[in-house]
């Protein structure tokens, strides 16, 4: 697969994953800025329906602290954009704590429509942190809808 890029920042991949049992495949990307030769963070996108990734989203990120503040993220989402697009997604959830500033504006900048803050339910709360009670779930339009 070729590098994925958006201004500063450079996607490659990692990880494809699609043996674990009970989960849909996902793709995890290390980020990188220019020709930088250590990652600054990754970007994760989950194949899958809505249903699947109310909680989670389809795409997370993880920006390593001396590098935030940047729009690397925001960034990477866009870098990874023509990739899901080509996997046949016209849209896809984003979504994050209610608390995490950073994330929502991330999130906003992109565009991507707030649809509902939700409690996780019990049932999933295996799959996030003690602090994760709440997700503000986002819906990411990736291309105008035809009629």
């Amino acid at each position: 697969m070729e590098k994925l890029n958006y201004q500063d920042v450079v996607l490659t991949l990692n990880e494809f994953v699609e043996d674990i049992e009970g989960w849909p495949p996902y793709y995890i990307f290390d980020i990188y800025v220019g020709a930088a030769e250590e990652s600054i963070g990754r970007i994760v996108f989950r194949c899958g329906s809505d249903n699947e990734h109310e909680f989670a989203g389809h795409i997370g990120y993880s920006i390593d602290e001396p590098y935030r503040g940047h729009y690397y993220a925001y960034q990477a989402c866009l870098a990874l954009k023509q990739f899901i697009l080509s996997l046949g997604y016209d849209h896809v959830l984003i979504t994050c704590s209610p608390d995490n500033i950073a994330s929502k504006k991330t999130i906003e900048k992109l565009g991507a429509e707030f649809v509902e803050t939700k409690a996780i339910p019990n049932d999933l709360r295996k799959e996030f942190t003690v602090s994760e009670t709440h997700k503000r779930i986002y819906y990411w339009q990736l291309q105008k809808e035809t009629k």
